[in-house]
């Protein structure tokens, strides 16, 4: 009787998770780039929107989680958060049209 060998898995299939593994690396290393001073984390987050794709779960999450922190924001009680909400949001269009292509 022969034994199946396990059969490696080929480029096709490894091109996917390289794809993911590196725009989830750029994804950390942007948002600690924002976060400090020294790393400029714009770059690897527009990277990282690159690298996932609009159909990936994650950035549709993060795309739809920032989206509706904007929505609440411009319906608060206090005016400075409404305001902030209200400048914020033609940037976060931006940013979004940017990470999705």
């Amino acid at each position: 009787m022969r034994r199946k060998r396990k059969r490696l898995p080929t480029n096709t299939h490894l091109r996917p998770l390289l794809r993911r593994s590196v725009g989830l690396f750029c994804l950390g290393l942007g948002v600690a780039g924002v976060l400090l001073p020294i790393l400029p984390g714009w770059p690897f987050l527009l990277i990282c929107g690159r690298m996932l794709g609009p159909r990936d779960p994650l950035l549709r999450r993060i795309l739809a989680a920032g989206h509706h922190g904007l929505r609440r924001l411009r319906q608060a009680d206090r005016p400075l958060l409404r305001a902030a909400s209200i400048q914020l949001t033609p940037h976060w269009r931006r940013l979004t049209r940017l990470w999705i292509g």
